[in-house]
């Protein structure tokens, strides 16, 4: 093995992640500030504050918030997950290098503990469920459907809703202080995400108690068959899934994402229902638009309650005109629930992309050029596809569920059925995004690992102190032998489909070929010194060690498919002693047997090539076992 490497403690990313954890918190405390001076003004002067903006400006504005919220989010749970990494590493429960953070609790690490995830999953789900509720437009064409009173200024501008922004800097504080607690309180030895690096330094961590150790014999071992006892196994060429490897969590996970497209489009469905069914407080719209329209243009023959050529809608209520502040505390809580279950199923959702990512970098390997555990982990996650559309989908899905139901001025909650048929759509796609990377199965013959820490350290031998390392063939196999696989810093040689590695350096007889093996192999189960039974089968090539006390017994064995019989031994024997006879005279004139196996190759005396027709040496290997010189101690005859 190669020279200890100094792992990679991605010094950029930490300090990226720190950076984002200070714009965090700063952000925090300006939405708690600024809420609660716009809450104070609202009830100083009794209106709330209000910004010029047009309608479709209050539209896409959340998805700009959302972008935003998701960027600190995220940068906040990678503190947070290497802090669970390696709280786990120190209590040995660290299986695979990608972690369902909230949902896995540490015993020793308070700031990974149950409380703190659930708060921390709090957080998350009120900083996502205000973005949409912070800015307030009030329709008049819609309040005129709705048979709601409105002042020419309430529909000047958006206001602004000081509980949401209230709701938005709590959720970013919770979370902020939770990542800082990690911070400080964990010792953390990379912060790199790559599994090799962390793998690296699970094996080389002895500080720790839990350091990984490799295991012999694994190194064509998957992660499926982690649980499994060392054994020669043979290369495959698509390696299986990571619903296999992780198979119930990522169930749960995939149960979860297609429970929150179907919930949404029952959602959609049941609301479309309602509206039909002549609501009071329901418009039927003829617009199927992105963007909820309202045109106040009416049709006097809809046979339900209104009709409009705008989008359908349902107001809930819940709005400061009737209820007070507590409406508008009631609805945004209302609003921030629905939206936990998009939340917590988006948050799983990321547990795949990591696996899956995890994947695609160890399976570098096996790539022509490599694959380095010293890389950029911020950079690593700009350029994935997986990573990046993840986290489309994540503002995305927020951004539409804001679109399918929102807090309006002055008239409290609404929920748009084509704007939730939108929602369901995205969840769909997202659904869809899972459950294909779930069911990917990765081609070569690399064992598959998807972040698994023994796998990796079992099947990486080699490790490299700079550059590229790759896996192959270091040794290979033979029908009795099994290969070996393993890393390099130079390239190797993909191992060969119909060939075994691994194990304990013999193949067991149920694994082996059913053809028969070559006369070399059957060496290590014949004994010269044997006498042969009355009636009997030799094997095919019955090699021998030689033993000093069998160099003067003349014998020889019958070919396949003739009896042993005691007349053809004693035959047998006479014809062997001649020969050895023939043998002595022929050096003692110095005329080397040039038909001998030792003088044909080291010019030397060795076996004659002249035996009976009736030896089965003869017919198979093309010399006698009677040698006029021994060879010397535990040498193998081949």
């Amino acid at each position: 093995m190669a020279a200890k490497q100094h792992h990679d403690d991605s010094a950029f990313t930490r300090n990226s992640c720190i950076l984002g954890l200070v714009v965090s918190w700063f952000v925090g405390f300006g939405a708690l500030l600024a809420g609660a001076i716009c809450l104070y003004l609202e009830i100083r002067d009794g209106n709330a504050a209000h910004i010029s903006m047009s309608h479709t400006w209050r539209e896409v504005l959340p998805l700009g918030l959302n972008i935003v919220v998701t960027l600190l989010n995220d940068s906040m749970g990678y503190i947070h997950s290497c802090s669970l990494r390696w709280a786990l590493q120190r209590e040995g429960k660290l299986e695979f290098n990608s972690n369902l953070r909230l949902l896995t609790a540490s015993k020793t690490s308070k700031p990974n503990g149950m409380i703190a995830n659930a708060t921390y999953l709090v957080g998350i789900v009120l900083a996502y469920g205000s973005t949409s509720l912070i800015f307030l437009s009030l329709n008049p064409d819609l309040a005129e459907l709705l048979n709601h009173e409105y002042e020419s200024s309430d529909i000047t501008g958006v206001h602004i809703n000081a509980v949401a922004l209230l709701t938005l800097g709590a959720g970013l504080f919770f979370q902020a202080i939770i990542t800082n607690w990690a911070l400080v309180a964990t010792i953390i030895p990379t912060w790199s995400s790559n599994p090799l690096d962390v793998v690296w330094a699970c094996t080389h961590d002895e500080n720790s108690g839990n350091q990984v150790l490799p295991r012999t014999g694994r190194c064509m071992m998957s992660v499926h068959q982690a649980k499994e006892t060392a054994r020669p196994c043979r290369p495959r060429p698509r390696q299986r899934s990571i619903i296999t490897a992780h198979k119930y969590r990522v169930a749960w996970i995939l149960v979860l994402l297609w429970c929150s497209s179907i919930l949404g489009g029952v959602w959609g469905g049941a609301i479309y229902a309602y509206i039909t069914k002549g609501h009071r407080n329901g418009v039927l719209g003829r617009s199927w638009a992105f963007l909820p329209v309202f045109t106040g243009i009416t049709d006097s023959t809809c046979s339900v309650s209104q009709c409009t050529d705008g989008t359908s809608v349902l107001n809930v209520g819940w709005s400061a005109a009737k209820n007070g502040a507590a409406g508008t505390v009631g609805a945004v809580f209302m609003v921030t629930a629905f939206q936990s279950v998009v939340t917590l199923s988006l948050h799983c959702a990321e547990l795949i992309v990591n696996l899956s990512r995890d994947e695609v970098i160890y399976r570098g390997l096996i790539h022509y050029r490599g694959t380095n555990g010293h890389y950029n982990s911020v950079w690593a996650a700009f350029t994935s596809w997986q990573t990046i559309l993840l986290f489309a989908l994540k503002a995305g899905v927020h951004w539409v569920f804001g679109l399918a139901i929102n807090l309006q001025f002055q008239l409290g909650v609404n929920m748009y059925p084509p704007q939730i048929f939108y929602f369901a759509a995205f969840a769909l796609v997202t659904a869809i995004f899972g459950l294909y990377l779930s069911l990917r199965r990765p081609k070569g013959y690399l064992p598959a690992a998807y972040g698994h820490i023994r796998t990796i350290a079992d099947i990486i031998d080699e490790w490299s102190d700079s550059g590229s390392m790759f896996w192959g063939e270091k040794r290979p196999g033979n029908p009795v032998t099994p290969g070996y696989t393993g890393t390099s810093t130079k390239r190797l040689n993909q191992p060969r489909e119909n060939q075994w590695y691994g194990g304990d350096g013999q193949i067991p007889a149920q694994y082996r070929n059913s053809a028969v093996p070559p006369a070399a192999m059957e060496l290590n189960t014949m004994n010269r010194a044997a006498s042969a039974p009355p009636i009997v089968y030799p094997p095919v090539a019955p090699l021998l060690y030689m033993q000093p006390q069998n160099l003067h017994t003349a014998q020889s064995y019958p070919m396949m498919g003739t009896r042993y019989q005691p007349q053809a031994q004693a035959q047998a024997q006479a014809q062997a002693q001649a020969q050895a006879q023939a043998q002595a005279q022929a050096q003692a004139q110095h005329q080397p047997s040039y038909t001998s196996m030792n003088s044909a190759y080291t010019s030397g005396p060795g076996y004659s090539h002249q035996s009976s027709h009736n030896s089965l040496n003869s017919a198979y290997s093309g010399y006698s076992n009677q040698s006029t010189q021994p060879f010397l101690s535990n040498y193998r005859g081949y």
